[in-house]
């Protein structure tokens, strides 16, 4: 399983939950400090995860890692927990520039779009059935207004390789943030829905669409 934005808290805590449920989990991040903590907070829990720090986002960098994990594992990843805060974005009435709004906005879809690209590219190649979670959470809970373009766009992409994948027994599903609930809710029930579906990863051998 491969744990994106593993430093965050929810990519902590997953890291934490399925490492403990004996699953090889490699974690990754660009901010090495917060990868390190997860690490360590892993570590000190008694679980073992492997932690690679990127240096960004490219589709290079990407490729690399999944190289990485090809080689050092000899297998493919089965799990993609494609994980990513969903900061607000500039509003019509904001100062914000269309400049700001494209690159904040186009920042969050490259990063989606590398993962799960290298991650269906080695899947198909080993003829992998596995499962690919788009997942969302707001990083400012004070703040809904502006999520909402985000959440569309995740939902828009995740429904497009839901189909494209389908044929190859490869699952698709994305866990969006709600704005009809808190934050704490949101939590809970993203952390919920990613374990339960994961944990159908063996059982279930039809394409379905969880969100």
């Amino acid at each position: 399983m491969l744990i994106t934005s593993a430093g965050s808290i929810l990519g902590r805590n997953l890291a934490q939950h399925f490492a403990g449920m004996g699953g090889k989990i490699v974690v990754t991040d660009c901010d090495k400090a917060l990868l390190k903590q997860t690490y360590a907070e892993c570590i000190e829990a008694g679980y073992h995860v492997y932690p690679y720090p990127i240096p960004d986002y490219s589709q290079r960098s990407v490729d690399e890692l999944f190289s990485f994990i090809e080689s050092h594992f000899e297998q493919s990843v089965d799990v993609l927990i494609n994980n990513w805060l969903n900061r607000p974005l500039p509003t019509l009435i904001s100062a914000s520039s269309g400049e700001e709004f494209g690159s904040q906005f186009s920042d969050l879809a490259q990063s989606m779009y590398s993962f799960g690209h290298s991650c269906a590219e080695q899947m198909c190649k080993y003829h992998k059935h596995g499962v690919i979670v788009n997942l969302l959470t707001n990083e400012c809970v004070d703040k809904i207004l502006g999520t909402e373009s985000a959440s569309s766009m995740v939902s828009g992409l995740t429904k497009s390789w839901a189909k494209e994948l389908g044929p190859f027994d490869i699952r698709v599903g994305g866990i969006l943030p709600s704005v009809h609930h808190s934050p704490h809710d949101d939590y809970l029930q993203s952390f919920a829905q990613i374990k339960d579906e994961t944990g159908k990863k063996h059982r279930v051998h039809h394409r379905e669409r969880f969100f």
